[in-house]
């Protein structure tokens, strides 16, 4: 199946002007009616992250008698066991990040597609994604290099007269005025850079995906859409943020309220003194809270995402717009 790349269209924006409401509704829409989103959206908002952190898990194995505690078979094959979950972790790690960038450009390229009255199906969705695969990687890699870029350049601005400082007075007076002087300044230089930055690569990778652009050159794109729609730009970017706050607490309230249903008895089970039900109750409870958290992930990456194409759709086609009407206008007689 081929995947056209043409000029996006905005066929449900409004004719009468830029509406964000409008933005949110259809991210909504689309998000909402075809599910099978939620796949690509789970992956494309790092679902798995939050299973990473090693301070999770249970144990202490530096208390005094630990090792006594460990099976004699690990205790012998400890090293091979070590190597076999490093080989694990780092094949999950790459099938993570494998479906992160194929969701990315699927996702972009399916909701364009759904917003101008097309159909896509998920067999659909994936071959996009593999059909970007390559671009949507290396423009990620430049998105890391600039930001990385960036922030190394403010870091070295902002810290070097401080070192300077240290070095040249006993003053502590002069080195906390500098150094709070300057932390500040570079604190104001992160958000002038950054926030311009979470707005211009999402639009850069939806102008390479949906419209066509090449690689490094979406980027430069995108960066002229945003400055000639400063305003608008800005303005979704502090709707994203509210949205994000108030998806979170949603989110939270939801995980807390499933948690307490499913792993309520393996809690009542614990004070109980019914150790070994207890464990197996938080075992299966614990298994359980991951297909919620799976679907409300998955939701909420799809949401997320389709915002951002939908406002880009509507930010080119409202610009196409005002360049036919600015064509088409009478001249003023003479």
């Amino acid at each position: 199946m081929d995947y056209p790349q043409d000029a996006p269209q905005g066929a449900r924006g409004s004719a009468q002007g830029f509406s964000y409401g409008e933005v949110i509704r259809e991210a909504f829409r689309i998000s909402w009616r075809n599910k099978f989103l939620w796949f690509f959206g789970f992956f494309a908002a790092g679902g798995l992250s939050s299973f990473s952190n090693a301070s999770n898990l249970p144990g202490d194995f530096t208390q005094p008698g630990a090792g006594a505690r460990i099976p004699a078979f690990v205790q012998e094959n400890l090293v091979a066991l070590i190597a076999v979950a490093v080989v694990v972790g780092l094949l999950v790690a790459l099938a993570v990040i494998f479906l992160s960038i194929l969701s990315n450009g699927a996702l972009a390229s399916s909701v364009a597609a759904l917003d101008r009255g097309g159909e896509r199906r998920f067999g659909d969705t994936w071959r996009a994604g593999l059909s970007f695969f390559w671009r949507v990687l290396l423009q990620s890699i430049l998105f890391f290099l600039i930001g990385l870029g960036l922030a190394l350049a403010i870091l070295i601005v902002c810290a070097l007269p401080i070192v300077l400082t240290f070095v040249l007075t006993e003053s502590v007076t002069a080195r906390v005025l500098v150094a709070v002087l300057l932390g500040l300044l570079g604190f104001l230089a992160f958000l002038a850079v950054f926030i311009p930055l979470s707005v211009i690569f999402p639009l850069a990778l939806r102008e390479m995906v949906v419209g066509g652009g090449p690689v490094a050159g979406s980027i430069s794109t995108a960066f002229g859409l945003f400055r000639r729609n400063l305003g608008r730009s800005l303005l979704l970017w502090l709707i994203s943020v509210a949205l994000s706050i108030a998806i979170g607490i949603g989110t939270l309230l939801v995980y807390l309220l499933v948690g307490a249903i499913l792993l309520g008895p393996a809690v009542g089970l614990f004070f109980a003194e019914y150790g070994t039900a207890a464990i197996v109750a938080g075992v299966v409870g614990g298994l359980l809270f991951l297909i919620p958290y799976a679907l409300v992930t998955g939701a909420v990456g799809a949401f997320s995402h389709a915002y951002w194409t939908i406002a880009y759709l509507r930010l080119t086609s409202h610009e196409g717009r005002e360049a036919t009407t600015a064509n088409t206008a009478p001249e003023a007689p003479a």
